[in-house]
């Protein structure tokens, strides 16, 4: 197409997915909307191309970038940033709704309009199913994604996003099970406890065609312990992926200091000390970790706040 074109603001975009919306396209160059939710995280991953050029500009909101090694950076209206030759994740966080204008030179569009729709559809089947479950996975992937960032060093070639979608969708198996067991406040019987130890294994039979091995191993192994006494596999020790212990410390973590009806809820530090007191089944080094996170107050109240909006 030739000639000159116009898109006014009421109009929708040339496409639009969960946020990001499609504005001009001209060859490889793209131009997008990105909307981004407060409190949401975000990374900036290399491209797959070395020439690969992408740039955002703060049309609104507050966001923080984090380069590692480096001091915090708050952008706010009017700032941009640009990517080009990135050789490691950069972390994002949304402090106040934004709105950036995103330009690159390598299609994205189509590649994350596919990818955000598959993950939208399987937030959509928990959801249905039960809402804890749904809020429950959103908060298990921030506490995960906090106690990750300080123990990423014996996660060898686990990229962080593949790690964030592991966390998010660790009980999108629960969709197999009948919502009256999932909403059940009473006691389960041993039939119905057998079906919710299915779900490890759903969840990783439906994220594997997805995202591949490694986040369905993930998803497969949070409800192992170390004593070998978890399930569905009764692994042991370091037969657990280390990045499956920490989704396990979160899993427990979050359900411990949440209100589902029929259990007491504890404080942030009492649910970090007791976990930190049963190594026979959670990993010593990451509830150590956990206990110092929430005594340095960057796992908190607030957190599960965020996740609840």
């Amino acid at each position: 197409m030739e000639g000159l074109f116009t898109h006014h603001a009421q109009e929708d975009a040339r496409g639009s997915v969960s946020g990001l919306s499609l504005l001009a396209k001209s060859g490889d160059i793209e131009i997008m909307r990105q909307m981004v939710t407060a409190g949401a995280t975000l990374w900036l991953s290399p491209g797959s191309e070395e020439y690969t050029f992408e740039f955002f500009f703060v049309q609104r909101g507050k966001l923080e970038i984090a380069p590692e090694g480096d001091d915090v950076e708050t952008l706010g209206p009017g700032d941009c940033f640009y990517v080009h030759g990135l050789k490691q994740n950069v972390m994002l966080r949304c402090v106040e709704a934004a709105e950036l204008l995103y330009v690159s030179n390598c299609p994205v569009f189509d590649s994350e309009a596919y990818w955000q729709q598959e993950l939208q559809g399987l937030l959509r089947r928990i959801d249905e199913k039960d809402h804890y479950t749904q809020r429950h996975s959103r908060a298990v992937m921030e506490y995960a994604l906090q106690l990750y960032k300080e123990l990423k060093d014996h996660c060898p070639g686990l990229k962080l996003e593949d790690f964030v979608m592991g966390a998010l969708f660790h009980d999108v198996g629960k969709c197999n099970v009948p919502g009256d067991i999932l909403r059940k406040k009473a006691r389960l019987t041993d039939e119905e406890y057998k079906l919710i130890q299915q779900h490890p294994l759903d969840s990783a039979r439906l994220l594997e065609p997805i995202y591949g091995p490694r986040i369905a191993e993930l998803a497969y192994s949070h409800h192992e312990r170390m004593d070998g006494r978890g399930y569905p596999r009764g692994l042991k020790g370091k037969e657990i992926p280390f990045e499956a212990r920490i989704l396990a410390v979160a899993d427990a973590f979050d359900a411990m200091t949440s209100d589902r009806g029929y259990n007491r809820v504890k404080t942030f530090e009492e649910a970090a000390v007791e976990l930190q007191s049963l190594p026979e089944a959670y990993d010593p080094l990451v509830t150590a970790t956990l206990v110092r996170l929430v005594r340095e107050g960057r796992i908190g109240p607030q957190a599960a706040a965020k996740t609840a909006e």
